[in-house]
């Protein structure tokens, strides 16, 4: 895996207001690219917050009017773009993560598979994984609640994934476990970890941000506090070939022993 940038797009996400979110994602994805990363992650659900009351209302198809958008804003500044958005598939909704390159094009979606809370009422849970290859290594796709559950990680390990992004929308007073979630999932599985958060309020929840970057040995590389920002960090594939010389988690596990 080469060195690389990724950047974090901690919004303030304005509810159900698609054209407002979009405009500050393009601002932020600009400020990322200035800053010369290559990938940017948005939060979950970011062009309009959690909206399980009125999904029929703001659920779009793939492609739709948010992909296209996104799309547009990833070819303008030369950068990858992953975020999550409320998606309808032929009358069902989904909380999907998708995975746009810097040509703007999507290369692959990902549907939440563990649904948190309220989302059961809307949303339908997904069945497989989001696993794309780059050129700076293979890239993997999980959103915020997923963290909770050390499977979906450990399959995308599975599959060879050098660093997952995940957009999240996590809510206080859960900023412990929030820290150990994604230091966890790192750690099991010897990757990087980019985990997106949102600040701000709804009508049930209020967000406390602290988006990270968390490296093979669980420690977070960089952290944004309770602001709208973006914050850019470093990726070293070099990390986790060092760290997996010195041993390798997948190849000491005994899986004939967990059936």
């Amino acid at each position: 895996m080469k060195e690389f940038k990724v950047a974090i797009a901690q919004m303030n996400i304005k509810t159900g207001d698609k054209l407002a979110n979009l405009k500050k994602a393009s601002e932020m994805a600009s400020s990322a690219a200035k800053q010369g990363a290559d990938f940017l992650c948005l939060p979950e659900y970011f062009s309009t917050g959690n909206i399980f009351n009125q999904c029929s209302r703001f659920a779009e198809p793939t492609p739709g009017y948010t992909i296209d958008k996104l799309g547009v804003i990833a070819k303008e500044n030369g950068i990858h773009l992953v975020a999550s958005f409320l998606e309808n598939a032929e009358g069902k909704f989904f909380n999907t993560a998708v995975f746009i390159d810097y040509n703007g094009k999507l290369l692959t979606k990902y549907n939440k598979i563990h649904l948190f809370m309220d989302e059961k009422t809307c949303i339908t849970p997904g069945r497989h994984y989001g696993v794309v290859d780059t050129k700076f290594g293979k890239v993997g796709l999980m959103i915020c609640y997923d963290a909770i559950f050390p499977e979906v990680a450990r399959r995308l390990a599975q599959q060879d994934v050098n660093i997952i992004f995940m957009p999240a929308n996590w809510p206080s007073p859960f900023l412990p476990q929030w820290k150990l979630a994604t230091s966890a999932r790192a750690l099991d599985n010897q990757i990087w970890l980019v985990a997106t958060n949102r600040i701000g309020a709804d009508n049930k929840f209020t967000y406390f941000g602290q988006s990270r970057v968390v490296n093979p040995y669980g420690d977070a590389v960089i952290e944004c506090d309770k602001n709208e920002e973006v914050c850019v960090a470093t990726v070293d594939g070099k990390v986790t070939e060092e760290f997996k010389k010195i041993v390798n988690f997948l190849k000491d596990r005994q899986p004939e022993v967990y059936r």
